[in-house]
């Protein structure tokens, strides 16, 4: 499934280095902090495309100072349960 505003996705592929998740879209922009692998947050802005990579803008969903732009590369969209009868 594709990644969207509203959806929530998961940090994958770091191989336990974690993700930098910038100040703005952009390898060369400020790091706000490192999101580790399996974390988890909801796509709050983008689609942009800066240095070749789509990012996104993250917020985590039990803190609203963790927020920033992440590459899509190290993002999984988290599939939200459904229920059938």
């Amino acid at each position: 499934d594709a990644i969207g505003v509203g959806s929530f996705v998961k940090v994958v592929g770091t191989k336990g280095l974690g993700l930098n998740i910038r100040a703005a879209a952009g390898r060369g922009q400020n790091i706000n902090f490192l999101a580790m692998d399996a974390e988890m947050f909801e796509v709050i802005d983008g689609p942009e495309v800066v240095d070749d990579l789509i990012w996104w803008k993250l917020e985590a969903p039990y803190d609203a100072s963790r927020w920033g732009w992440a590459a899509e590369d190290y993002l999984e969209r988290i599939k939200q349960e459904t229920s059938t009868p």
